[in-house]
């Protein structure tokens, strides 16, 4: 693995679940962080305070589709540390109903979120990632790979991704900047959490071949190594116990 101490992360979403997770794994690595997210409750507190025990951290709260957040992250970056290494665009959240049952305003609002957001950081930070060259992860989700019930905005919104990342890939890799997606399956955050107990067991009796649910830190390992491979770039990583590959 490359040495990568002292290197700058900015994260999106960076103060809960996967966000998170990644940044703990960017930590221990010696990766300096500057995390973002929209509210404070005592899960963030819990979360940042267990980063800071890493790292050092800079967090700037605000809404990640905003332009101007996303220039505030770049900005502050420059301030405190100097350069960017690597960013991850973490921010989301769900996107629920078909297409009869959602408003215009939700529409895009999904996008806003999920597309935008990275579309507006990538702009932002870079002229920094390409000083050095560095790693910049989309977080998608295989809902974008495979079609499920009652989530049109959500599927749409990540299926963008991949295509987003191969042509940022393509666009940027002279200047040495590598762009990847990991899609992640089912995993034990927040966001899963209105599950009912019957699809809990339907999905790991039916859905998942390894039976269990992924956690935060399994997203957390691939993701690392997407960002830090020197020679991985324009590509896609499912992280969901094999649940996307079934048939039936």
């Amino acid at each position: 693995m490359p040495d990568i101490t002292n290197h700058v992360a900015v994260i999106t979403g960076g103060t809960r679940g996967i966000g998170a997770a990644i940044g703990a794994e960017l930590g221990r690595r010696g990766v300096r962080l500057l995390v973002n997210g929209r509210g404070s409750d005592e899960e963030v507190e819990a979360n940042l305070a267990m980063l800071r025990a890493l790292t050092e951290v800079e967090l700037v709260p605000g809404d990640a589709s905003d332009p101007a957040v996303a220039l505030r992250l770049a900005e502050a970056a420059h301030a405190r540390f100097g350069r960017i290494d690597f960013a991850v665009a973490a921010a989301g959240g769900p996107a629920p109903g078909k297409i009869t049952d959602l408003s215009a305003e939700e529409w895009l609002t999904a996008f806003d979120v999920h597309v935008h957001g990275v579309f507006h950081l990538f702009r932002a930070i870079h002229a920094a990632l390409a000083e050095r060259g560095g790693g910049f992860l989309m977080i998608g989700s295989v809902a974008g790979l495979r079609g499920c019930p009652g989530t049109v905005a959500y599927q749409v919104v990540k299926g963008a991704l991949p295509q987003f990342a191969r042509a940022l890939a393509r666009d940027h890799g002279a200047e040495g900047i590598r762009v990847n997606v990991i899609e992640p399956g089912i995993i034990r955050t927040r966001f899963h959490r209105a599950m009912t107990p019957e699809a809990e067991r339907d999905n790991l009796d039916r859905r998942i071949p390894l039976r269990r649910f992924g956690s935060a830190d399994d997203v957390a390992t691939a993701s690392v190594e997407l960002l830090t491979n020197p020679f991985v770039t324009g590509e896609t990583l499912v992280i969901d116990g094999g649940m996307s590959m079934r048939m039936v």
